[in-house]
């Protein structure tokens, strides 16, 4: 069985919980990750997309009561892969275009969180 691998990965979070956040950061640096930033809200994942670009995205579906569609959107026209992390298990939450993205609850367990990130940037290649 091959080990699974985020090295040479640089992943956006977008998480308004900053014990979620941190906990992601532990994940992904575990698995050889980079990550590139932490933000809590859709203004500040726009600014980091602007300053350069990054593989993957995890992206909780609300921030604070504030759907992250928008950005998951941006990111589909750019060509960046994302997975949904949310507390909520229901679909409703997204468009109908986006439910075929990969979305794991909270808590998520490492691993599949992690396959889920390398099959979307396997797309993307």
């Amino acid at each position: 069985m091959t080990a699974l691998s985020l090295a040479g990965t640089r992943v956006l979070i977008v998480e308004d919980n900053y014990v979620v956040a941190d906990a992601l950061r532990y994940l992904i640096d575990g698995y050889g990750g980079s990550v590139s930033a932490i933000v809590p809200n859709l203004e500040r994942a726009f600014e980091v997309l602007a300053e350069g670009p990054v593989d993957v995205a995890v992206l909780d579906i609300n921030l604070s009561g504030i759907s992250v569609v928008p950005l998951a959107d941006h990111l589909h026209t750019h060509g960046v892969p994302f997975v949904f992390l949310s507390g909520y298990g229901d679909d409703e939450l997204l468009p109908e275009r986006l439910r075929g993205q990969p979305r794991f609850d909270k808590p998520v367990e490492a691993e599949r969180l992690v396959r889920g990130m390398l099959a979307v940037t396997s797309r993307q290649r």
